[in-house]
């Protein structure tokens, strides 16, 4: 067996940096954390893409068995396994415990389990088995964690306690690439021709997100005069999506109310939020754990969260007020408040710094910190 280095960490997921997600921000945000440490950092993925990313190297394997070769060659080091999708994240977790890596698997979302639950994996021997490697994740780790109390509750509740450690890893915001800047919104307004109008934004997937829903619960205010920036992830797997929603819009009578800005890095998602005044945030109804990113990446840039989310969300305790964002609890009440809120947009923007500096509530360092620990084994 090779022997174990301490001073680097390797990192597993899916979606690696420059891929605009919430997992590549979250890892990427972890990195240079590290990095600041003194260790060195490689990404291993099979998604394909650059081999490097602000200094880092990124292992691009083509399929998971030169994954699981890539694993066997490499210095064992710990390594951080990031879910969803947990299926090539079990075997990944699996082959790396096997071959002597220590282990932390960072859950965001139990996908499968989720899926099958709300009808958007249909019941057979192929969801049978990744229901099972899922439920093998947990157990192939060393060190658990997760994004949120409420997410290692229901996990728990689902497949039993695992019985090695668990780390609360929250989602925040690296404030160090997202921040307010009067400059930055004056600058990004006119590049993209927008006057005074308020502007509402949506930045992630659009798979999975009820963008149709939310285009028909802002198409009322986007009538009266408001834009919708749309910055999207857009890949192979979400072209019939962006379609569906394009020929939406038209129904809507609001396609030329919506920019739409594809494939953006960290730094030129920042750059956007600026340029915008309120953020559309729809979560599913059914999993009240989520606690996404953009929330507070939203904050930072000075954008008005709007969320629309179940009654029982974690987001609900993180909020005291209306003055940092707004909740709605279902599509007609969002499309009122979305009016309300166009009007009285110049009272939002007065207190933009007010909610980028109350960012700080939610910074990233504090998961990177505990990630950290669990990593190296303090924890």
């Amino acid at each position: 067996m090779k022997s174990f280095k301490r001073d680097k960490v390797l990192i597993y997921a899916h979606h690696v940096p420059p891929q605009p997600s919430a997992s590549a921000t979250r890892m990427l945000s972890l990195a240079r954390f590290l990095r600041e440490q003194g260790i060195s950092i490689d990404f291993i993925t099979t998604k394909p893409g650059p081999s490097y990313h602000d200094g880092f190297s990124i292992i691009r394997c083509k399929g998971r068995v030169e994954l699981l070769r890539s694993l066997s060659n490499y210095a064992r080091c710990p390594i951080l396994v990031s879910s969803p999708p947990g299926t090539p994240a079990a075997e990944v977790a699996a082959v790396a415990r096997v071959l002597g890596y220590r282990v932390v698997v960072d859950i965001r979302d139990p996908f499968v389990s989720e899926a099958l639950k709300t009808g958007d994996l249909a019941p057979g021997l192929s969801t049978s088995v990744k229901l099972w490697l899922e439920r093998s994740l947990l157990s192939s780790a060393h060190v658990l964690s997760y994004v949120s109390v409420a997410l290692q509750e229901l996990t728990e509740k689902r497949f039993g306690r695992p019985r090695c450690a668990h780390v609360i890893a929250p989602n925040g915001v690296d404030r160090s690439t997202f921040n307010f800047s009067e400059k930055f919104r004056i600058e990004c307004r006119k590049a993209l021709n927008f006057g005074e109008e308020a502007v509402f934004v949506y930045v992630g997937i659009l798979g999975g997100k009820s963008l149709d829903k939310a285009f028909t619960a802002l198409a009322p205010a986007l009538r009266k005069g408001a834009k919708l920036l749309m910055i999207a992830v857009l890949d192979e797997f979400s072209k019939d999506i962006f379609d569906s929603l394009q020929k939406l819009a038209l129904e809507l009578g609001i396609s030329d109310k919506i920019t739409w800005c594809f494939n953006l890095n960290q730094e030129e998602v920042a750059f956007h939020l600026n340029g915008a005044d309120i953020g559309i945030n729809p979560l599913p109804f059914n999993r009240s754990y989520c606690m996404p990113v953009k929330t507070f990446e939203f904050l930072a840039c000075g954008v008005y969260p709007l969320n629309v989310v179940a009654n029982d969300s974690a987001l609900l305790s993180m909020f005291t007020g209306n003055a940092l964002g707004t909740f709605s609890f279902s599509w007609d009440d969002c499309s009122r408040i979305a009016c309300e809120l166009m009007e009285r947009v110049n009272d939002l923007r007065i207190l933009a710094n007010e909610r980028s500096e109350s960012a700080a509530l939610f910074d990233r360092k504090d998961a990177n910190r505990a990630l950290a620990a669990a990593l190296m084994g303090t924890r």
